[in-house]
């Protein structure tokens, strides 16, 4: 685990990428992320087809597998443990479906220099995004403003960098989509500030694996708990 003895150095960037059964840009995304980081965590959430084609050889990547699929929460909690293992500094998290552009993690480790919690907001247009990801994230983004009483721009967003002294205070316990609201909750329960960049997002037709049932019912369950 992380000490201030680790042998490391502390000025060590992280990348955190989640995966389930990923597409072929997986390959890409890693490619492009891998030069702007010292190490890059991949978490296999129990994926049952083979990814090892997708992977680089590279001493910066190292792979994490979850047996079965947990949840996006869960690998992101065990990423986290590993990336503070490794003594780092700043953790930034993307997604594997390149939703989220590499080329942005400079502009994140500069927010950080000023900020401990930063997250990417999205262009939140109709004619950018689904329907039913803006509907859903207005109405989520609006909740958690009230609750934490701060202006919650993209409660959704998964492109986040954090600094690693406050990450273990907002690690999240949920195991689903709804971990990423949790750490906004967290942290206004610490007291920590949350700061937000401009980012572009790339859509594609692809589904969400989203279920809207039981996301509202699990993100109430959040927000009931803290």
């Amino acid at each position: 685990m992380y000490s201030e003895n680790s042998a490391i150095t502390k000025s060590l960037v992280t990348a955190v990428i989640p995966f389930y059964n990923p597409e072929r840009i997986f390959a890409e995304v890693i490619e492009d992320t891998l030069p702007k980081v010292d190490y890059l965590i991949l978490v296999d959430d129990g994926s049952t087809q083979n990814v090892d084609h997708y992977l680089l050889n590279s001493s910066k990547i190292f792979m994490l597998k979850n047996l079965t699929n947990l949840g996006k929460g869960a690998a992101l909690r065990i990423g986290f443990e590993k990336a503070l293992e490794l003594g780092s500094k700043y953790i930034v998290t993307l997604d594997s479906d390149y939703q989220h552009e590499p080329k942005y993690i400079p502009t994140f480790l500069e927010a950080l220099k000023n900020s401990q919690f930063v997250i990417g907001k999205r262009n939140f247009s109709f004619s950018k995004m689904p329907f039913m990801r803006v509907l859903s994230n207005t109405i989520t983004s609006l909740v958690l403003s009230i609750k934490t009483r701060q202006k919650i721009y993209d409660s959704q967003s998964g492109y986040r960098g954090f600094d690693a002294r406050i990450l273990r205070k907002i690690l999240p316990v949920t195991n689903e989509f709804e971990a990423e609201s949790e750490m906004i909750l967290k942290a206004a329960g610490n007291k920590i500030p949350i700061s937000f960049i401009d980012i572009s997002t790339k859509y594609d037709n692809q589904k969400s694996s989203i279920k809207a049932f039981n996301a509202i019912i699990n993100f109430i369950k959040v927000i009931l708990k803290y």
